[in-house]
């Protein structure tokens, strides 16, 4: 198909034609008129590879805009697609991805297959690092479809500072456009201080930092972002009920912050003994009577395990036809997950909580799980998902322009199981402002924000 040529009064933005997309597909994408396609690219063939200038028209009153030719375009505030991160895609040069990873193959003998497979097994490090690594490779494959090259390099951290001061200083990483790692934070904040180049992001994926250097890219959003998540999402429900902030002694400033914004809730703690130790228990007795019929809402702060056990164990004692009562917490950490957490309290007591991520476990007819068994014969773990999920977004938010444009960085994506939007601080540091809330449901988790 060939397109003539008219101009008008407009604004652009520059798109690539994709395989199996023709001239109604695109203009349906950008919500425009087909005539005002082919009106602002004269006598070009609509096929695969080809860029397109796609209108956006504005007032009359708007004075006429002069068209530049392609290749000097620039992409302006007023084209920013909000919806599809994708659809902003404007830089087709090759990218290049350094990624540090504590392998630590020094320690392997790969002369013992016997040696070789134990180390692996029970390796955490280690597998948690070839999870994330096969999650970027699922990434490349994924990102593959926008016929943009990317060379990735990847280093071996070795667990230790030595090595990575000596990676440091044998490789120049100011060639590359992104360094994603290392996981650990120690190792994550050594390798930020030492590659002091504002023009090459380095990459947190897996643990959060206290530094806030302008080369650094937090992607973990932050126990703030997710408290006032949870609290948001609190003072949204406009239900009528009771509500009850339980805390262990150590949490005590947390359950103050949430009685500022409840003043009406009643504050419980756990039990201190006669010698002034906090047992992070509580009694039947302590709780009896206290909840009303109909519904009760249980803010549950602590990072004891054995607290959560106990508390959640009192709570579903409570539970029956004429008494709800909804379980949540501002922080979920590994207290809330283990062998003595019964899942069924959970449900029972629709447990709310903030979370960086979402869960597909279970969801076997997924399709990227069904392409991670075929091309790994297994199931993906929350790393490997967090590999693709993170690679795959940086990747399109380089090949939109640079990663300091604010707006961009305003457009939310949403991948498996993360999704990403970047604020900026007022030290210049981009920080992850998106998180889910989460609910367990009918002994499920399901995402309800």
């Amino acid at each position: 198909m060939f397109v003539n040529y008219t101009q008008s009064q407009t604004d652009f933005i520059i798109h690539k034609v994709r395989k199996n997309q023709d001239i109604e597909i695109i203009a349906m994408i950008y919500e425009v008129d087909v005539n005002s396609i082919l009106k602002f690219n004269p006598n070009t063939e609509i096929k695969k590879g080809v860029k397109l200038k796609i209108p956006r028209i504005f007032n009359e009153s708007k004075e006429e805009l002069n068209i530049p030719e392609i290749q000097n375009i620039t992409k302006s505030e007023a084209n920013l697609n909000y919806e599809s991160l994708i659809e902003n895609i404007t830089d087709y040069k090759k990218k290049k991805i350094a990624v540090m990873l504590p392998f630590r193959t020094k320690n392997i003998n790969f002369d013992s297959i016997k040696d070789s497979r134990e180390i692996i097994k029970n390796d955490k490090l280690l597998n948690i690092s070839l999870d994330f690594l096969f999650g970027i490779e699922m990434a490349l494959d994924s990102f593959s479809k926008f016929e943009i090259d990317v060379e990735v390099k990847i280093f071996d951290t070795g667990a230790d500072k030595n090595i990575v001061h000596e990676l440091i200083n044998n490789n120049d990483f100011s060639n590359y456009d992104l360094i994603i790692g290392p996981l650990t934070n120690d190792a994550f904040n050594y390798v930020s201080r030492s590659i002091n180049n504002s023009n090459v992001k380095i990459v947190s994926p897996l643990s959060k930092t206290d530094l806030d250097n302008e080369n650094i890219i937090h992607t973990i959003p932050s126990d703030d972002l997710l408290f006032e998540k949870m609290i948001s999402y609190a003072k949204k429900d406009t239900i009528p009920s009771e509500k009850f902030i339980i805390a262990d002694s150590y949490n005590k400033i947390i359950s103050d912050k949430i009685k500022k914004i409840f003043p009406d809730a009643h504050q419980f703690f756990s039990r201190i003994n006669d010698s002034g130790i906090d047992t992070r228990t509580m009694v039947y007795d302590s709780l009896d009577s206290t909840f009303v019929k109909g519904r009760n809402m249980v803010f549950l702060e602590t990072k004891d395990q054995g607290f959560v056990s106990n508390i959640t164990s009192i709570l579903n004692s409570f539970v029956n036809d004429s008494t709800e009562i909804i379980l949540k917490t501002t922080n979920k950490n590994r207290a809330f997950e283990g062998v003595n957490i019964s899942n069924y309290y959970m449900s029972n007591l629709n447990f709310h909580y903030p979370s960086i991520n979402r869960s597909i476990v279970g969801n076997d007819q997924d399709e990227f799980i069904k392409k991670y068994n075929s091309r790994y014969n297994s199931f993906p773990t929350k790393y490997a998902i967090r590999g693709h999920d993170l690679v795959l977004d940086l990747l399109i938010r380089l090949s939109c322009g640079e990663l300091d444009n604010n707006n961009l960085n305003l457009v939310e994506s949403e991948y498996i199981e993360n999704k990403f939007k970047y604020v900026k601080d007022k030290n210049g540091v981009y920080k992850n402002s998106s998180a889910y809330i989460m609910k367990f449901e009918d002994l499920k988790l399901v995402e309800i924000e």
